[in-house]
C-alpha cells in the first residue's frame, strides 16, 4: 500500500509540473479569441488546429533563431567541456605553484554579476570586430568557473592508484586526462554539458546587446521581438513559446538517465 500511494503522489505532482505545458500546447492550438480559462474549453478539441504555428513561423525568423541557439548551443557546449576538463583535471590532479591562489581567483569569478562586464566586454568585442557574429557569443560563454568548480570536484574522487599506474606506465599528463579521468567521470561531463547547453540556450542580455540584424540573432533575444508585436493574441504567443521549449524538453527526454547519474554521483570511490 505504501508502495501505491508514492506512486499516486508521484503522478500527481507530475501533472501539476506538466499543467502549464499542457495549458501552453492548448492555448497554441486555439483560434484566435477562443476562451481557454475553463475546463470545458479543454475538453473541447473539435476547433484544434496549426494555424498558429504556421503564421508564426511564416510572420517571423524562428526557425533561423532556433537554427542559430542550437549551433552556438552545442559549440559553446562543446568547447567548454574541453576547457572546464582540462583545467579542473589541472587543478585536481597536477601539483604546481600557486595552485590554490589560481583555483580561487577563478572561482571567485562567480561573484561577479553579468551586467558588471557588459561595458568592457562590448568595448573588446568591437575591437575585435566581432559584433552581428555568433563568435561575440561563444567566447564569452566559455569563460563560466562552475563547470571547472563541479568537474574538479567529480575529479578528485579518482583514486590516486589509477593515475600513478598509469604514470609507471609511461603515460603523460594528456594520456591521464584523456585515457583515466574522462572516462571515470562521463557522468558528471554529461550534467555539466546539459548545463552549458540550458546556459547558452537561455542566454538574453549578451546576445541581445551584441547581435544587430534580424538573421543572426538566437531564440532567447529573437522572441521577444515577435511577442512585443503581437501582445494582444494570446494563442500566438503560446504557439512561439512552444516552439522555442520544444528543443529543451528533447534534451530532457534524450539525457535524462544521464542528468541523474550525474546529480546521484558525488565522486568514484576507490
Amino acid at each position: 500500500m505504501k508502495g501505491i500511494a508514492i506512486n499516486i503522489i508521484a503522478v500527481i505532482l507530475a501533472l501539476l509540473f506538466m499543467f502549464p505545458l499542457i495549458w501552453m500546447l492548448i492555448v497554441s492550438l486555439k483560434p484566435d479569441g477562443v476562451n481557454v480559462s475553463g475546463l470545458s474549453d479543454w475538453v473541447n478539441l473539435s476547433d484544434l488546429h496549426l494555424h498558429n504555428y504556421t503564421k508564426v513561423i511564416k510572420d517571423s525568423q524562428i526557425l533561423r533563431w532556433t537554427w542559430n541557439s542550437a549551433v552556438i548551443g552545442v559549440l559553446t557546449t562543446l568547447i567548454s567541456l574541453i576547457f572546464s576538463s582540462l583545467a579542473a583535471f589541472s587543478f585536481s590532479k597536477l601539483p604546481f605553484k600557486s595552485r590554490g591562489l589560481f583555483y580561487l581567483v577563478i572561482v571567485s569569478g562567480l561573484l561577479i554579476p553579468t551586467e558588471a562586464i557588459l561595458i568592457p566586454l562590448y568595448e573588446t568585442t568591437l575591437h575585435l570586430k566581432l559584433i552581428d557574429n555568433m563568435w561575440a557569443i561563444i567566447l564569452p560563454g566559455l569563460t563560466n568557473p562552475i563547470g571547472i568548480l563541479l568537474l574538479k570536484q567529480f575529479m578528485d574522487g579518482v583514486p590516486k592508484d589509477y593515475i600513478e599506474a598509469a604514470q609507471i606506465d609511461g603515460c603523460r599528463n594528456f594520456g591521464l586526462w584523456y585515457r583515466i579521468c574522462l572516462p571515470l567521470t562521463r557522468s558528471a561531463m554529461f550534467s555539466v554539458g546539459i548545463f552549458y547547453f540550458i546556459l547558452s540556450w537561455n542566454n538574453f542580455l549578451w546576445p541581445y546587446l551584441s547581435i544587430t540584424s534580424q538573421e543572426n540573432m538566437i531564440l532567447s533575444a529573437g522572441l521577444p521581438t515577435f511577442l512585443s508585436n503581437n501582445t494582444m493574441s494570446l494563442n500566438l504567443i503560446m504557439a512561439a513559446s512552444a516552439i522555442a521549449a520544444i528543443p529543451t524538453i528533447l534534451v530532457f527526454a534524450v539525457l535524462q538517465r544521464q542528468i541523474v547519474q550525474g546529480v546521484a554521483m558525488s565522486g568514484i570511490k576507490g
